[in-house]
């Protein structure tokens, strides 16, 4: 097969630290919003090292940025909507947010006189309307034929003593040459902008305390990897801090229910957390506490919405700008027991286990995901991944690099990629192998189930001109609509690995798409219980189309699988796939403390899944 060239993967250096001057913090108020109210922020995905893990100290010094620069995952960007975190080396500081969702917003509090945003042009960029100051500045419109990175607008004769604040808003609206509606947040930039430091608590820290009946619940898309979940009416969590602020991280998603928040023992809030998609690191603000220390509280209810199928409250982590304590650092393994300096035990027959070893770390270089926290190590591995698309094709990396099943294997969201001995080809995994993921209902969505007749028809290796009888069978079998929908399974097929035109070389496309998606093993179908979702199944993953954002995109399949493994209830173990997968061979077979790992070896011969699933 002929090579192609692969995309460099770089990110541009960390920020300079700036000098430091005095001047009085900035407020994070929200002056388009009512203070001291629940105000659902939407923090857009990504683990605590996104707010760094330093040590915090208890009163924090507000500290100048170098330039005024806030890039798209600081602390002070304050996010509304559905963003998502895409890594892009052209980008500042190698990432961006993006959102196509109309009414999804972005706002910051800054000081002095004017304003840049650093946001990107293309032809699938829409439009976004900006204000300063509650007031309207109008719309940009950033369709572009061809990308652009790091294009700055700018807002000027603002009054240079005071603070400011800027929203942008997603409109959903494009001209009529895009085919899109995506608006990016690259960076924002500020004249000298001051401000304190957060100070985040995982909801494993000492400082936060429970009551009631709580589980630690191992969630990746969380702050620090966990959150802690109760249900039971009554159940309470409780946090101590310092400050006028406090934001409250939890999630929300189609079993969740109502919570009551109280700061200082008054009812600030009764926050109904149901939402038909699941959707981690939701903020709740407080803010006009006053000065001084203060204690919030929240509180279980035990009742739900209508739509709601139960009564589930997460606590996922607290960030304020001062605290009477000094978080504890997120930890990288499974906390174990640390013995207390007593007169030792009398002995006993059962010896003491040796405590857990803390996993290896990685670099924090340009293969390391903050997104995810883990790395891409195996030299090969990331090769492959970033000449085949990167985190568009794969999704981010979801575990570290282990044995599994005789090969060395990286679990991505959306593929498992291999290599069966050294100097083999990487290769990707079958998971819709009936060994692996044969189930057709995940989340409450139905999936076509495979073909035989549709698996059949694919040409067979040494047809004439086999490349463009691939292309022409996918063609007729993953059309680009669908009943009048333009689901472009067609086209998604043929343009996921960049670079490759199928014109010029037939033969290229074909292979290096299948190498992707596999041949097609049904034929396009709507979801039973949602007609907005179309969905095509192929050997090695499913398609799915959504017609409220015209987007088509694989489904998370290695998420779920990895799911599987671990066996916690959860976003990616829901309760359909957690019935269907419970007799799996692959059910619960993580298990930290055995020997390589597996709860169940002979089951999995060739696996070690030592730290396999622990964030590096």
């Amino acid at each position: 097969m002929k090579h192609m060239a692969q995309i460099a993967a770089g990110r541009s250096a960390a920020r300079r630290a700036g000098a430091r001057r005095p001047r009085r913090p900035h407020s994070l108020a929200l002056p388009a919003l009512a203070l001291a109210a629940a105000v659902a922020w939407f923090i857009g995905g990504g683990p605590a090292s996104v707010y760094g893990q330093a040590t915090a100290t208890p009163t924090p010094t507000p500290v100048q940025r170098a330039g005024g620069r806030f890039e798209d995952n600081d602390p002070a960007l304050l996010y509304s909507g559905a963003w998502t975190a895409v890594s892009e080396a052209r980008a500042s500081a190698g990432s961006l947010r993006r959102s196509n969702a109309a009414g999804a917003f972005v706002q910051l509090t800054f000081p002095g006189p004017n304003i840049r945003w650093v946001t990107t042009r293309g032809p699938d960029r829409g439009i976004a309307r900006v204000f300063i100051d509650d007031q309207d500045r109008g719309t940009v419109d950033l369709y572009a034929p061809s990308e652009q990175f790091q294009q700055e607008l700018s807002w000027g004769g603002l009054a240079g003593d005071q603070d400011h604040t800027i929203r942008v808003e997603v409109t959903g609206q494009r001209t009529g040459a895009s085919t899109g509606t995506n608006v990016d947040v690259d960076a924002f930039i500020a004249a000298g902008a001051v401000a304190p430091e957060p100070i985040r608590f995982e909801d494993t820290d000492p400082a936060v305390t429970y009551s009631g009946t709580w589980s630690a619940v191992n969630e990746t898309r969380a702050s620090g990897g966990t959150v802690h979940r109760a249900s039971a009416a009554g159940s309470a969590a409780q946090f101590t801090f310092t400050g006028g602020s406090i934001t409250w991280l939890t999630s929300t998603g189609p079993n969740r229910g109502i919570a009551r928040v109280l700061v200082d023992g008054a009812l600030k809030s009764t926050a109904d957390l149901f939402n038909p998609e699941e959707r981690l690191q939701q903020a709740f603000r407080f803010e006009g506490l006053g000065d001084g220390t203060h204690t919030i509280r929240i509180e279980v209810t035990g009742t739900h919405s209508g739509p709601s199928t139960d009564n589930v409250v997460d606590v996922d982590a607290f960030i304020v700008f001062g605290a009477p304590t000094t978080p504890v650092p997120t930890p990288t393994a499974a906390a174990t027991a640390t013995p207390t300096a007593t007169a030792a035990p009398a002995a006993t027959a059962t010896p003491t286990p040796a405590p857990t070893p803390a996993p290896p770390p990685a670099p924090r270089d340009a293969r390391f995901f903050f997104e995810t926290s883990y790395r891409v190590d195996h030299d090969p591995f990331w090769s492959y991944f970033t000449a085949r698309g990167g985190v568009d094709t794969f999704g981010f990396p979801v575990s570290r690099t282990f044995p599994f099943l005789g090969c060395t294997t990286q679990f991505f969201q959306r593929q498992l990629l291999q290599q069966c001995g050294a100097g083999a080809p990487v290769q990707t995994m079958n998971l819709l192998d009936p060994d692996l993921m044969p189930f057709n209902q995940i989340n409450f969505s139905t999936f076509p189930a495979h073909d035989p007749a549709v698996a059949g028809a694919a040409p067979p290796p040494g047809t004439p001109n086999y490349g463009v009888a691939v292309l022409e069978h996918v063609r007729r079998v993953a059309p680009d609509s669908v009943e009048g929908l333009p689901v472009r399974f067609f086209a998604t097929f043929v343009t996921t690995v960049p670079g490759v035109d199928p014109g010029a070389d037939p033969d290229l496309a074909a292979l290096l798409n299948l190498e992707i998606w596999g041949f097609p093993t049904s034929q396009p179908a709507f979801d039973p219980a949602n007609r907005r979702f179309v969905y095509q199944r192929f050997q090695r993953g499913i398609m799915h189309f959504d017609a409220s954002t015209g987007v088509t995109r694989g489904i998370l399949l290695s998420d779920y699988f990895k799911g599987i493994i671990l066996g916690e209830p959860g976003p990616t173990l829901p309760p359909d796939l957690l019935a269907q997968a419970a007799t799996s061979r692959f059910f619960r077979q993580y298990c930290p403390g055995q020997p390589n790992w597996v709860c169940r070896p002979s089951e999995l011969p060739g696996t070690d899944l030592t730290f396999a699933f622990e964030r590096q």
